[in-house]
């Protein structure tokens, strides 16, 4: 097995890749608790198979695209975002119907975590006589799911919180006023991060208060889960998240406390999580257990500022998306506030740090980490 893709042209290589790694951008969001993956069959320097996964319990990228390749695959190239699966789920293995295809080289850009899969597909293509290699733009295509990997091998939901705020930190105004504080082009960025993730989460008053849909209005087929966090069982009748509980989506609220792990449905679609736990960090562990059991691989904490916060203080957080608006209040609810403020020597710190720029307002994303 070989550890990059020299076999071939690097330039032609990198370019059928990242065409697999559109088609699989494309399908992120429509896929869970699959990952969004991409698939190329090349054979003389043409395409003749294009491939993303389907949603769950439909074909993997490799099977779509080869069955548009058909007999053309024959002595090709199949390029894909993720290692094949050579295990029996939903579907037959990806590896058989790769050799079966009589595909000559396969480049892999990155190996799959999963650990029934794990460099078991591609030890064995390599056995079967086809040239293999892994690596080609594995950055990218580990970003694209970084959530599923994190979800397949630590067992727990991959957090993201995003927060619109002010230049001064601040989520609404002293009025209590908080919409619009970014622009038209922040907010429809949002509903691209959005439309990547299992679940949206907010907090009782941003409810209350926003009446927040927590939809995707980007033509996805179906939505989010949406969950809201409350220290009550009653929310309003009159709000979007109950009066479209069976809409295309689950409506769940989450208390803390009551029966471990306790789940019910009610009439009207809504469900109630209790986790059993009183203290905030428990509580928001055990929920992210019982979320993982449901096959939840990742959740998107909007807000408000105090839901936020309660992940980013007991590090459940994966990865943040501050969007700061050219505005200032002096004043306010602030966007972020720990129970136990730190240290500057012990603060909190993001790595692998990623801008845009969505006319005056600032897009700052990156993994949280404590010194």
């Amino acid at each position: 097995m070989q550890d990059n893709a020299a076999s071939g042209c690097a330039e032609d290589d990198k370019r059928f890749m990242n065409l697999a790694l559109l088609l699989a951008d494309h399908a992120k969001g429509s896929t869970f608790p699959n990952p969004a993956v991409g698939a190329v069959v090349v054979k003389n320097g043409k395409v003749v198979g294009r491939g993303a996964t389907s949603r769950w319990g439909g074909p993997h990228a490799e099977k779509n695209a080869l069955a548009q390749a058909g007999a053309r695959a024959r002595g090709g190239t199949l390029y894909a975002t993720l290692e094949p699966c050579n295990h029996t789920g939903r579907t037959l293995p990806c590896t058989d119907a790769i050799i079966a295809a009589g595909i000559r080289r396969v480049v892999a850009s990155v190996k799959d975590p999963n650990p029934f899969v794990n460099g078991k597909g591609l030890r064995k293509l390599s056995r079967a006589g086809i040239e293999v290699s892994v690596g080609l733009l594995s950055q990218e295509s580990t970003r694209l799911n970084e959530d599923f990997f994190y979800w397949v091998t630590q067992k727990r939901p991959w957090v993201t919180v995003k927060l619109a705020m002010t230049l001064d930190g601040r989520i609404a105004d002293a009025f209590g006023e908080s919409k619009w504080i970014t622009s038209v082009a922040s907010r429809n960025f949002v509903h691209d991060i959005r439309r990547r993730h299992g679940a949206i989460a907010v907090g009782r008053r941003t409810l209350e208060q926003d009446n927040p849909k927590l939809t995707v209005r980007h033509g996805k087929i179906g939505n989010p889960a949406r969950f809201v966090f409350s220290s009550k069982i009653a929310v309003s009748p009159n709000s979007y998240f109950v009066k479209n509980a069976s809409s295309n989506s689950r409506s769940i609220l989450v208390k803390s406390g009551g029966k471990a792990c306790e789940k019910l449905k009610l009439a009207g679609g809504i469900e109630i999580w209790r986790t059993g736990k009183t203290g905030r960090a428990e509580s928001l562990k055990a929920f992210l257990t019982m979320a993982s059991e449901e096959n939840i691989t990742s959740v998107l904490v909007e807000g408000g500022g105090s839901l936020a916060s309660s992940f980013l203080e007991n590090n459940l957080v994966n990865r943040v998306y501050l969007f700061y608006a050219n505005k200032i209040l002096g004043g306010g609810l602030s966007a972020i506030g720990f129970e136990s403020p730190l240290a500057l020597s012990k603060c909190m710190m993001l790595a692998r740090v990623e801008t845009m720029q969505f006319g005056s307002d600032t897009m700052i994303t990156g993994i949280p980490e404590t010194r």
